[in-house]
């Protein structure tokens, strides 16, 4: 199976974030005794992936990530609205 992570729209903070998926993918594959094979990468200026591509083998690959796709997407709150989406209405 061919994994490709892409960073959009987002600059570093896109980049920083396809590094961070790419790291779960990673650990996740190891953890089923998986081999990953680097085909491309693709490193931003601040420690992220611009893009990511990989080939992924072992026993239930495709089943396992078969329904992996799509877009991902961080969302950021400034510290004002984080509060208020914690506090309890009354």
């Amino acid at each position: 199976m061919i994994l490709e992570i892409r960073a959009g729209t987002g600059g570093d903070e896109a980049s920083l974030f396809a590094a961070e998926i790419f790291r779960m993918y990673t650990r996740f594959a190891e953890q089923h005794k998986w081999k990953i094979e680097l085909l491309s990468l693709s490193e931003s200026g601040v420690g992220g992936y611009k893009e990511v591509i990989a080939i992924v083998e072992g026993e239930r690959v495709y089943s396992q990530l078969k329904w992996e796709s799509g877009v991902h997407r961080v969302q950021r709150f400034p510290l004002r609205r984080r509060r208020a989406a914690c506090t309890p209405r009354r």
